[in-house]
């Protein structure tokens, strides 16, 4: 090798390392910083947060919308129901029908209109679920035939109600006890003109347990509940129980979004059977059925189950036909109803066919 070779070999070697160095110094100048675990698990709850904050926001923004930018200035919702019904109807007993003539198998004939009315209130209690109570009214056209020495007042009875709600949403399950004091106006003697009860009711969002097992369900489809009350006065001891199913059929979910008047209406078919241990054979109406029955278990120490109930109900929501705003109503409706109670217990009970309507309005 002569000399100019080596000296061109010696460069070059000088140039790739001289290169080299400078491609190393800008690569680690360039290079992203290495992140450690807890970095970067901060950044992602940092990442979280910014998304469930601008889910927020939309959320309350669409609400806004969705009630023309008003906000409700009291967690309190009032309500007042109407209803006409041909019988009333209490837990499979019939509290509307008479004979025309006492002591004569004459039935009542022509129904005789009862008329119901129940006043509500509601505070929202946020997180730690609501509290309420209700007053209701039955006024019998035909009260005067079961009641004659007591004139013509036709006031039946006045039922007053406290409760306390909570739903327990992780587990699909809504909570409510509640204290109803029951009043017989027409019923002046003795301890018989009242009577009370604490209850428990349970109802079920069946689609919480679905989801939990992987199907796609967004809401309860059948509505179950579960009923139970103890009496505390007129049948003291005794108890009454109802298991029911309620599924709503919103025509609008089922074709009819566009479809005026069909879009606000809703059907809701239902099934409940109900059964009591020492509460129906001290409520009913009938004192022939213990005649005889004394040593059969009728009249004392006795459960039963009571009745089957099939019924159907078809509501009109006329606040959205109507498409009045939030600030101005809650709610409003047109409710048709229809149901027949088949006697399980036939010693006590007749099985009953009746009807109405009902017409709320809630704020």
């Amino acid at each position: 090798m002569d000399r100019t070779s080596a000296m061109i070999g010696i460069t070059l070697l000088l140039l790739s390392l001289a290169a080299g160095w400078v491609y190393g110094e800008n690569a680690e100048q360039n290079a992203p910083e290495e992140k450690g675990y807890f970095v970067a698990l901060k950044e992602a709850e940092d990442k979280a947060e910014q998304i469930d904050t601008v889910r927020t926001a939309v959320m309350e923004e669409s609400a806004q919308t969705d009630t023309g930018g008003w906000t409700k200035p009291v967690p309190l919702t009032f309500s007042v129901d109407y209803t006409l019904a041909t019988d009333y109807i209490f837990r499979g007993i019939n509290f509307s029908e008479y004979r025309r003539k006492w002591g004569q198998a004459k039935n009542e004939g022509r129904e005789k209109l009862n008329h119901q009315l129940t006043t509500g209130a509601e505070m929202d209690l946020g997180k730690f679920g609501r509290v309420g109570g209700s007053v209701w009214f039955e006024w019998f056209a035909g009260q005067h035939y079961l009641t004659p020495e007591d004139g013509h007042k036709n006031l039946q009875e006045v039922d007053y109600t406290v409760y306390y709600g909570y739903n327990v949403e992780p587990i699909g399950v809504d909570a409510e006890v509640g204290f109803i004091w029951y009043m017989f106006p027409r019923i002046s003697s003795g301890d018989g003109n009242s009577t009370q009860e604490l209850y428990l009711n349970l109802s079920f969002d069946e689609s919480t347990w679905l989801r939990a097992l992987g199907l796609n369900v967004k809401k309860s489809i059948l509505n179950p509940y579960l009923f139970q009350a103890w009496d505390m006065d007129l049948a003291r001891g005794g108890y009454y129980g109802e298991f029911g199913l309620a599924p709503e059929i919103a025509l609008a979910d089922v074709g009819c979004a566009n479809t005026p008047i069909l879009k606000d209406i809703t059907f809701t078919p239902s099934w409940a059977m109900a059964w009591d241990h020492n509460w129906l054979n001290r409520f009913t109406l009938d004192p022939a059925a213990f005649a005889g029955n004394e040593g059969r278990g009728y009249a004392s120490n006795s459960s039963h189950l009571m009745n089957v109930r099939f019924g159907g109900n078809v509501s009109f929501d006329l606040k959205s036909a109507l498409n009045i705003p939030e600030k101005y109503c809650g709610a409003m409706y047109v409710n048709g109803f229809m149901y027949y109670s088949q006697r399980v217990a036939e010693h006590f009970l007749n099985d009953e066919f009746w009807g109405g309507l009902s017409v709320g309005y809630e704020w």
